[in-house]
């Protein structure tokens, strides 16, 4: 269909016009919470993932791939054919342009895009205020390093494959995402390798979650100690929970409130890189946690293209707040406030506020 005949203009108009009525959608976070995220977004994902979680390799990576290659082609035809017509062929290209990125818009928002509309985790847990201040922090990051040091040497005697890292995360995965509103009962997604690692690498990303295929990509450079967090944090992006920060608290729970030391340490080191800069510590940590802390920033010294993470951080920080994620970038690190400031219960799940579980209507309270 050329870009400017009477059918192709009507089409572009329509995907045009739908990206507009979604963005535009606002049923509010109670209807999403209850009627996406517990409600249609389950099945969109098990529908997706029944036909990419199959693939061994990375669909998302296909797909990108031949995305690029039908748009290169598609203006290089435009314009050959253009006869002279150029400003008007310019002009039908981009509207066509536009169309099909607002196509892949509502496919973004339907497949996963309308979690960022849900109920935020900041109003369903009781945070006291009084226990976030500076000292707060401290103490909690003395708690963290003696965590640290206390799982330290356990962690580092496991010899876990991906699978079997997935097998023990599982259960307190579920039950942080069930405590915190999900009730749909989760299956781990595959790990999977994708084309664009030495980008993780020059960016600094530890893991990546297509909104369109919901496959999981993890930096193929991460320490074992380091993996169960990360699979956490795209785990809960899987699962419907889309904000960073959101991902990282319900990694640390799952993996803090496991009884393997490897998992425990693993969400301990997430947190401790959280961490503000300028918290006060008082208490020593051991010489092999403060070890792979080293090495994991001395990774990141050899790899990271300041140029690339600069780049990669500026377009996500507005990706996200177009999201209306408002802290943008800065956001990963917010769930320390819920670390030091909500109450836990035994189990060492936080206390949510009535009526906020599994995706019910907030009651107050």
């Amino acid at each position: 269909m050329r870009p400017t005949s009477v059918p192709g203009v009507a089409l572009d108009v329509v995907l045009i016009a739908a990206a507009c009525a979604t963005r535009a959608f606002a049923p509010g976070a109670a209807w999403i919470e209850t009627h996406y995220a517990n409600g249609a977004y389950p099945a969109i994902d098990r529908g997706v993932r029944a036909i990419t979680g199959a693939v061994p390799f990375c669909v998302g990576d296909v797909l990108f791939a031949i995305a690029v290659a039908l748009l290169v082609r598609y203006w290089f035809l435009a314009f050959r054919r253009a006869r002279g017509r150029v400003v008007r062929t310019a002009l039908g290209v981009t509207l066509r342009t536009i169309a099909v990125a607002c196509g892949l818009y509502v496919w973004f928002m339907a497949s996963w895009g309308f979690g960022y509309e849900r109920i935020p985790l900041a109003d369903k847990i009781a945070v006291h205020d009084e226990r976030t201040d500076e000292d707060a922090v401290g103490r909690f990051g003395d708690h963290v390093a003696d965590m640290l040091t206390r799982d330290a040497t356990a962690a580092h005697a496991e010899r876990l494959t991906d699978a079997g890292v997935a097998a023990l995360l599982v259960p307190t995965f579920d039950a942080a995402t069930r405590r915190l509103g999900d009730a749909a009962t989760f299956v781990p997604p595959r790990i999977k390798p994708t084309a664009f690692q030495p980008l993780f690498a020059a960016s600094a990303t530890t893991g990546f979650t297509d909104p369109w295929t919901h496959e999981v990509n993890v930096d193929a450079s991460l320490f074992p100690v380091e993996r169960p967090a990360i699979f956490a944090h795209e785990w809960s992006h899987v699962s419907g929970f889309n904000d960073e920060t959101e991902a990282n608290f319900i990694a640390t729970l799952a993996c803090i409130t496991s009884r393997d030391p490897l998992l425990r340490y693993s969400g301990w080191l997430l947190v401790w890189e959280n961490l503000p800069q300028n918290v006060h510590l008082t208490h020593a940590m051991g010489r092999l946690p403060y070890d792979d802390i080293m090495a994991i920033r001395a990774r990141y010294a050899k790899n990271v293209n300041e140029h690339v993470e600069r780049a990669s951080r500026a377009a996500y920080d507005g990706y996200l707040k177009s999201n209306h994620v408002k802290a943008g970038f800065a956001s990963y690190a917010l769930f320390i406030r819920w670390m030091t400031g909500a109450d836990f219960d035994r189990d060492g799940l936080p206390i949510v506020r009535e009526g906020m579980r599994t995706g019910m209507t907030p009651t107050g309270g």
